[in-house]
């Protein structure tokens, strides 16, 4: 190999300097070191080693061929060097495509799980839509049951309102009817104050009724239904009183206490109902008397007590004749 670097050089030196000047250079060179080095032999004064002359060498071939494989050499390297490049430009890309690769691994791992996060958004949304629509649907029903009640709640508030403007107007009336009845009530109060004094009768005014009570002591003796004088003319005043107000209805009704009927009375009396029938016909004929038209009676015996029984003050107030006055 290092012969063939020194011919190299020789050559060049020639191709310098020209044929004759590499002649004779080489003629005068001392080649002895290169042959003693290369091939052991000793080299002659016309530039020849030893051993004694061979055929001579054709150096513009070797120095041609050493061109072109040199030439070649160079190319290969340019070549390989061109591959290299090549090589580590791929290896760049490469790299750099595997961090771009791993770049986007990310994206798409976070990108997924996005994707993930929003399908969940999706499904919860879509489950609220669901329950929001079933609600709607709930309430389009609780809408037609709101209008229908709403519907019910005009209908009753005009019937309300109805029925107030007839309450208005039979307020109206009683209110007229009571103050008769107030007028009636003052009225027979004057003309029975010594009586009402007295105890022996009660004039209420309540629930829409006038109520005089007449005690049967005052009207009648013991077990007698025919009226004493004072009782009558109680009852004519009554009568009169009342005459002014024909729209009213008068009853008279006859009441005892419990006490069994006993002795010779049981021959016209069998029983209190009986006893208290006639007492309510006769007092009704002194209404009539003072100007009342035709009361109607009644008996009740000792069936609505207004006191118990078992007291003589009891019996007492049992024992009545009561004048109803009522619409």
């Amino acid at each position: 190999m290092q012969a063939f670097k020194i011919t190299i050089m020789v050559a060049s030196l020639a191709a310098l300097a020209g044929c004759g000047s590499l002649e004779k250079d080489v003629k005068n060179a001392d080649l002895s070191p290169i042959c003693e080095k290369t091939h052991g032999w000793t080299a002659w004064s016309d530039v020849r080693c030893n051993p004694p002359p061979a055929a001579p060498r054709d150096l513009a071939g070797e120095l041609a061929a050493a061109q072109k494989q040199n030439s070649a050499l160079s190319s290969r390297v340019s070549d390989l060097e061109r591959q290299l490049a090549d090589r580590d430009r791929e290896l760049a890309s490469l790299r750099s495509g595997a961090g771009d690769s791993a770049k986007l691994a990310s994206q798409l791992s976070a990108a997924n799980s996005k994707n993930s996060s929003l399908e969940s958004s999706l499904a919860a949304a879509n489950s609220k839509n669901s329950s929001l629509e079933a609600q709607l649907a709930g309430m389009s029903g609780m809408t037609a049951e709101m209008a229908s009640h709403k519907q019910r709640i005009a209908e009753l508030e005009r019937q309300l309102a109805d029925r107030d403007k007839e309450l208005a107007g039979l307020r109206g009336e009683l209110s007229a009817e009571m103050a008769k009845l107030k007028e009636a009530q003052r009225g027979l109060l004057r003309a029975l104050r010594p009586q009402i004094e007295k105890g022996d009768i009660t004039v209420d005014l309540n629930n829409e009724r006038l109520l005089i009570n007449l005690a049967s002591s005052y009207l009648f003796g013991s077990g007698q239904d025919e009226l004493k004088p004072a009782g009558a003319d109680a009852l004519k005043q009554v009568g009169a009183v009342l005459k002014d107000y024909p729209e009213y209805k008068v009853a008279v009704d006859g009441h005892t206490d419990n006490v069994p009927i006993q002795g010779a009375l049981k021959k016209k009396f069998p029983t209190n109902q009986e006893l208290s029938e006639s007492r309510a016909a006769n007092a009704a004929k002194a209404l009539e008397e003072g100007g009342l038209s035709a009361p109607a009676t009644h008996g009740y015996a000792d069936s609505k007590p207004v006191e118990p029984n078992t007291t003589p003050a009891g019996r007492a107030k049992n024992r009545r004749v009561e004048v109803r006055v009522t619409k």
